[in-house]
């Protein structure tokens, strides 16, 4: 009886293992289109924040609007249904990083961490998908940072609503610290697989992830900040979505140019996941 069902559970994991493996080529191509999508999103962003810098008629904008932009442009129905796709492949990479942790995280501290954001990345990309499909069906969507600070406003209004905004703020603030020194420490370039990628890829690929990396990690850190405000003061108006992040940036001293820098910095992250597309490892080295 225990052999019949040690045989059961041994055929059941060699039917899983194979899942698996049967999986993995159209999930991977399904992931690096999605690194495209983001990349494509971050891209824009970067391009209308440094059209506003130089007066050029760009603007603040969300990743929403930035879709919404897209949408709007010859053509844009389809390329916003194309960007659905790798946007739902994103989301649907980092589950799987949360599940079935093929980079092999484990269960330590670090690797709990690790995988709780990616499910955390995970449903703010599903919710970029949801307004995805509000576009394509011409439903209202939120472009701005009011949609944040409704949120805000009904978070403040539960119980232990300010405490939660506050634990979310410093937790955000952390991931924009962390992702400035992942970027300025030269580690994010390990996850790429540099023995398939020329000399010039390797230099570029070095140069925009450590700017634009950055760039993104000083945007999660501002919003950080003013969500934490948002909690000290009980005020909804203190939210920031990634619009008011970049409109803080260019109300500080020497504004503009600050504000091309970051922008520029979000246009490098943009193309940096074009590398990531092509040359990220999707499962462990070991």
């Amino acid at each position: 009886m225990k052999k019949s069902l040690f045989d059961k559970k041994k055929t059941l994991d060699n039917k899983l293992s194979q899942a698996k493996a049967d999986a993995k080529p159209w999930l991977f191509r399904f992931a690096r289109f999605g690194h495209m999508a983001q990349g494509s999103v971050y891209f824009l962003i970067g391009l209308l924040a440094i059209q506003m810098a130089f007066g050029l008629g760009g603007k603040l904008t969300t990743s929403q609007g930035a879709l919404y932009t897209i949408a709007k442009q010859p053509f844009g129905f389809l390329v916003v249904i194309i960007l659905a796709v790798g946007l739902s492949g994103y989301a649907c990479w980092q589950i799987t990083r949360t599940i079935f942790d093929p980079e092999n995280k484990g269960y330590n501290i670090k690797g709990i961490v690790s995988r709780i954001s990616y499910l955390v990345v995970a449903v703010i990309y599903i919710g970029l998908c949801v307004s995805t499909v509000k576009i394509l069906l011409h439903t209202r969507v939120h472009t701005t940072s009011g949609h944040y600070q409704t949120l805000s406003a009904r978070m403040l209004a539960q119980p232990f609503g300010q405490t939660i905004i506050a634990i979310t703020g410093t937790v955000i603030l952390i991931v924009g610290l962390g992702q400035i020194f992942w970027a300025l420490s030269g580690r994010f370039q390990k996850q790429l697989k540099k023995n398939e990628m020329s000399q010039k890829e390797r230099k570029w690929s070095k140069y925009l992830g450590k700017f634009g990396i950055s760039a993104r990690g000083v945007i999660f850190g501002i919003i950080g900040v003013f969500l934490i405000k948002t909690a000290i003061q009980a005020d909804p108006d203190e939210t920031k979505g990634l619009d008011g992040a970049l409109a803080e940036v260019a109300t500080q001293p020497f504004g503009p140019v600050m504000l091309t820098i970051v922008s520029l910095g979000l246009i490098a992250y943009g193309v940096y996941m074009f590398a990531e597309a092509r040359y990220k490892r999707l499962t462990s080295p070991n």
